[in-house]
């Protein structure tokens, strides 16, 4: 972290003109579209254009914000508020729209605006001192926040940044005034407080706090290539799964909530929302970005999340078929929206069961011993060993538990010997085409409808050929007497599935 004192954001907004014919186009453009302050600090002066413009006024303020326009130089000074007291009084002028109207040289007039904020007193440098990763945990709302994109995750340089790009977010707007400085190499973004319907803000505790989401952000040279991308997990810092973890009876210490989740349901049976928000996001074995979480709680129409681009339209996962070109580390890197499918295992001529996303199988790119350039978990956490989930059992509570009772949980309870833990029943995304499942269909078995739900999370662990890679599973079936439960399980790696991360030590 280090003292804020003066950011400028380079931002750069697009004209809008209002007039159809090009000798009437007007419109106007600022340097920075977002600016951030302290209560009470420097005025911040930033400069802007027009095109056929008379004039430019303000048009409306927030009350304790001032804003004044010098036409002749063109620039724009905003001073920030003094510090009010009070958190109710803080609510109602800690941000600041402005809107300006501008008069064309015809008499017509059209509006911008300009985003201010008051943060702390620090700007956060996600990567600070050398923490580099694949994932970065925000607890903290209305703030700036930095991220080297110069360096991979494991601080090796990239070569050609020349720009960032928001790549998806699961929440409009939850990332916001994401720029590129080339002189320090990092991004800047802000993130804002939660809010209701009634755009008020949220509190826990007396304080605000941030909205739970996921978003990738990725560093692209100059023809659009994704050289490198990273996922920002923001979480209410009640739940920050950096401080909420559990040491279980084999010494390893686990997250209390799966890579992506905002919250663990511990069993719950009559809330919905927080069983939604148990659901992590998923990963294909080796690969280093997620996939989407499930749009409905019990993953109904196997329908995947809604998430957004900068400008607020929905983008998609893409799928594309294992091959020498897209079965390789390096397209994967430049297309961390694409899902490796391999349908062609199951081919009865020339399939090879396997079901692997790479065209040649890689069993180093995940470790249970040491983190690497490829895992997904935050700095200082890894993907489990194949031994991680080792002390778990099924109890016998659990196992003789009611079908009814059972199937409103969404998962089980799975004990160390001195603590129990509940993990989701989360399924999975299917190798073959890429879709969410979590639950069972076969006709002899469940002859009147699917029974859920099945839980998968990945190990690093490969099994004793190398072709496939172990998880921790479990699986509820009509018939109580045949529950599978499996500490390694062998699966096909282009299978996407959940992880709980577990410390380095």
């Amino acid at each position: 972290m280090r003292t804020l004192k003066f950011l400028l954001l380079a931002a750069c907004a697009v004209i809008c003109f209002g007039a159809c014919s090009d000798k009437d186009d007007y419109g106007m453009e600022f340097s920075s579209t977002g600016l951030y302050f302290q209560w009470g600090g420097e005025p911040q002066t930033i400069s802007y254009t027009t095109v056929n413009a008379t004039s430019v006024e303000v048009k409306k303020i927030t009350t304790g914000w001032t804003c004044t326009i010098n036409q002749s130089a063109k620039t724009i000074t905003v001073t920030p508020p003094a510090d009010p007291g009070t958190e109710e009084e803080r609510d109602k002028s800690r941000e600041c729209d402005i809107m300006f109207t501008i008069t064309s040289k015809k008499g017509d007039t059209t509006t911008y605006s300009i985003d201010c904020y008051i943060i702390g007193d620090s700007v956060i440098m996600l990567n600070n001192g050398g923490k580099y990763a694949n994932s970065y945990v925000l607890t903290t709302p209305m703030a700036a926040y930095t991220l080297d994109v110069s360096h991979d995750a494991a601080g090796q340089a990239l070569s050609g940044v020349s720009d960032v790009k928001l790549l998806w977010q699961s929440e409009v707007s939850l990332i916001e005034h994401l720029v590129y400085d080339a002189k320090t190499s990092t991004a800047t973004f802000f993130v804002d407080a939660q809010k209701d319907d009634n755009d008020a803000f949220v509190k826990e505790d007396g304080k605000n706090i941030i909205t739970n989401g996921n978003a990738v952000i990725a560093a692209i040279d100059s023809n659009g290539k994704i050289l490198w991308s990273w996922h920002i997990w923001c979480i209410k810092a009640s739940a920050n799964p950096l401080e909420n973890y559990t040491t279980y009876s084999n010494g390893v210490t686990f997250m209390n909530i799966n890579l992506g989740a905002f919250a663990n349901s511990n069993g719950a049976t009559d809330n919905t929302s927080l069983i939604h928000d148990s659901y992590g996001l998923y990963y294909q074995w080796g690969r280093k970005d997620p996939f989407l979480r499930p749009y409905y709680h019990d993953c109904s129409g196997s329908e995947e999340e809604y998430v957004y681009g900068s400008a607020g339209s929905a983008v998609y996962v893409e799928y594309a078929e294992s091959s020498a070109e897209t079965g390789s580390v390096e397209y994967t890197i430049a297309n961390p929206m694409t899902f490796i499918t391999n349908p062609a295992c199951v081919d009865s001529e020339n399939g090879d069961g396997i079901g692997d996303w790479m065209h040649s199988a890689n069993n180093t790119l995940w470790s249970g011993t040491s983190k690497t350039l490829y895992d997904p978990c935050p700095y200082g956490w890894r993907v489990p060993a194949g031994s991680d989930f080792d002390c778990l059992k099924l109890t016998t509570e659990e196992d003789s538990m009611s079908l009814d009772s059972a199937r409103k949980r969404f998962g089980w309870m799975l004990s160390d010997g001195v603590s129990n833990h509940f993990y989701l029943g989360g399924g999975f995304r299917n190798y073959y085409d890429g879709t969410i499942h979590n639950m069972n269909y076969k006709e002899d078995v469940y002859p009147s409808h699917p029974e859920p739900w099945e839980g998968y999370y990945w190990t690093a662990g490969t099994t004793a050929d190398g072709k496939q890679s172990t998880c921790m599973y479990f699986d509820l079936t009509t018939t109580r007497a045949i529950n599978k439960f499996n500490l390694n399980y062998p699966t096909k790696r282009a299978n996407a599935m959940q992880i709980r991360c577990v410390k380095v030590k």
